[in-house]
């Protein structure tokens, strides 16, 4: 058998996402220029379709097809920007979109703009490519991830090596965790927002008025240091809380600042690799989103005590089972858009992704000090009234990106109460509890 007619068996999980998109720019960075970028993307396919590039993503069959003489299809080159520029060439990216391309890349100068398919991979895949083609080795070997084997079954393994250790819990999951959790969906850090495919929303709904997509994307970093400065504090005056319990309150307070009304509901991403050994590898999509109605995003206590009761109780793994079952039971994938009109006066609902420490990307070939250094993903929500918010740490900055519809909520607002929230996070914390 040729390598061309090598076929790989996608999972569930995979094929939800298989009809949507990741979509994310790096830079400043020296890339070596458009040959050396597609060099060694032709490289990393080589390696196999374990490591996922070269694989054609197909969201009507989980037979995909290994094609690793075509990942550079639509890799080009394309006029030079700056910094201003990578929020409107992410929206581009995101409005041109095509669930017939798995891979999609522009070379902007400085800044490389990448846009797969989702049904390749959840979040990790993104920052180890830009990690892989910034390196600023003149030949660097191929990464541990693209060669070593990969968990063909995460699921069932995750839920088993949890099972092992949580044996008095395996009840709840199986039997009211799985109930309580029909509405949760799939999701990954660039990922579309939750429950979409529950509701299909008509024209004829009161109090909604018809819609179509907007994509658009605010971003802000913050000062080098922040990091350290908000565990500091968080040390001395919350020791109980996680940074990215902080940072969805910091960003949730300045929202709600800026004039826009936040509902009392988040939906949190989990990456499910926590339930798995260390040593195993996952690159194919592992996260979930999980639901949580009546929460206050603004309440780092809140937050955490949700986030941590839902990691102790499986809910992450149940959420995952559930998904992949109704996909087997279905056989359909998750539409991008799933409605077609919008509430006339949306309370904005937000899902929250923290990346955590990005350690990949530190020592990459950056021209540019750590402030003003830009990783942002464009995560498109499903749903007209959500607002998907992607937090993380690296070269001792924060930076968040939030993604949304531009004709739901206004983008320089949006733009504002980042601007605000990663300026100081620490003064958004202060007196809101």
């Amino acid at each position: 058998m040729s390598r061309n007619a090598i076929t790989y068996k996608a999972t569930a999980l995979d094929m939800l996402r298989s009809d949507s998109r990741l979509i994310g720019g790096l830079g400043p960075a020296d890339f070596g220029g458009i040959e050396r970028v597609r060099a060694r993307l032709r490289k990393l396919a080589s390696a196999g379709p374990a490591a996922r590039l070269g694989l054609r993503v197909t969201p009507s069959t989980q037979q995909w097809a290994y094609e690793p003489d075509a990942v550079c299809a639509e890799m080009e080159s394309a006029p030079p920007i700056t910094a201003a520029g990578i929020a409107d060439a992410l929206v581009e990216l995101s409005s041109t979109a095509s669930a017939d391309v798995p891979l999609r890349g522009r070379l902007a100068g400085e800044y490389l703009l990448l846009d797969l398919s989702h049904g390749l991979s959840d979040a990790l895949l993104p920052v180890e490519l830009y990690a892989y083609l910034a390196d600023p080795s003149d030949d660097p070997p191929l990464p541990t991830w693209a060669t070593a084997p990969v968990v063909k079954s995460p699921l069932p393994r995750a839920f088993s090596s949890w099972a092992v250790r949580n044996p008095c819990k395996v009840g709840a999951v199986l039997y009211g965790r799985l109930r309580s959790v029909r509405r949760d969906s799939t999701s990954t850090t660039a990922t579309t927002a939750t429950t979409a495919t529950t509701l299909e929303a008509t024209t004829t709904v009161p109090g909604r008025i018809p819609w179509t997509r907007s994509p658009a994307v605010a971003m802000a970093t913050s000062r080098a240091g922040a990091p350290t400065a908000l565990r500091s504090w968080r040390d001395r005056n919350a020791p109980d809380l996680s940074v990215a319990s902080m940072l969805c309150g910091s960003v949730a307070n300045a929202i709600a600042a800026q004039g826009i009304s936040v509902a009392q509901s988040l939906t949190f991403l989990f990456d499910c690799r926590r339930y798995l050994p260390k040593s195993d590898l996952v690159l194919g999509n592992f996260a979930v989103g999980i639901d949580f109605p009546g929460l206050d995003p603004a309440s780092p206590h809140a937050v955490h005590g949700a986030v941590a009761h839902a990691i102790d109780n499986g809910r992450p793994l149940a959420g995952g089972a559930l998904s992949a079952l109704s996909y087997l039971r279905t056989r359909s994938v998750l539409p991008a858009i799933a409605v077609d009109s919008a509430p006339v006066n949306a309370d904005a609902r937000l899902t929250f992704s923290d990346l955590g420490r990005v350690r990949q990307l530190d020592g990459i070939a950056w021209t540019a000090e750590p402030e003003e250094s830009q990783f942002y993903p464009l995560s498109e929500p499903a749903l007209p009234d959500s607002i998907v918010i992607t937090s993380m740490h690296f070269r001792d900055t924060f930076q968040v990106s939030a993604s949304f519809h531009g004709n739901v909520f206004d983008v320089e607002t949006v733009q504002s109460a980042l601007d605000v929230a990663l300026s100081d996070p620490i003064a958004m914390l202060s007196g809101q509890e």
